[in-house]
């Protein structure tokens, strides 16, 4: 898997999780905090704006582990996809917390 594969699927999988993660309902409930005066209060404003901020927090968290290991002297290579791993595992908690 080349390195440009591996990052499009990490980021293919944060907005995924970011789709069906718990947490999108702890974040649009907050909305009031996050959300600028300036848009309108709708439902759909709202929900995209939560899975931006749910997706964009899927892939940092997911990139703590990877930069780790790079740190503690893994190849770059091996490093992206240790964080590609790491947001098809949030998404995949996301999925089974949808389904169950």
């Amino acid at each position: 898997m080349s390195d440009e594969t591996a990052f499009v699927l990490a980021v293919a999988a944060s907005l995924l999780h970011g789709l069906v993660s718990p947490l999108l309902m702890v974040v649009a409930f907050f909305h009031p905090v996050w959300l600028p005066e300036a848009f309108p209060v709708t439902a759909e404003i709202v929900f995209y704006g939560a899975s931006l901020i749910v997706s964009t927090g899927t892939l940092l968290l997911a990139a703590v582990p990877a930069a780790i290991a790079e740190r503690l002297g893994a190849s770059p290579g091996a490093a992206l996809r240790l964080w590609c791993a790491g947001a098809a595992a949030l998404a995949g908690w996301g999925l089974l917390a949808r389904m169950g």
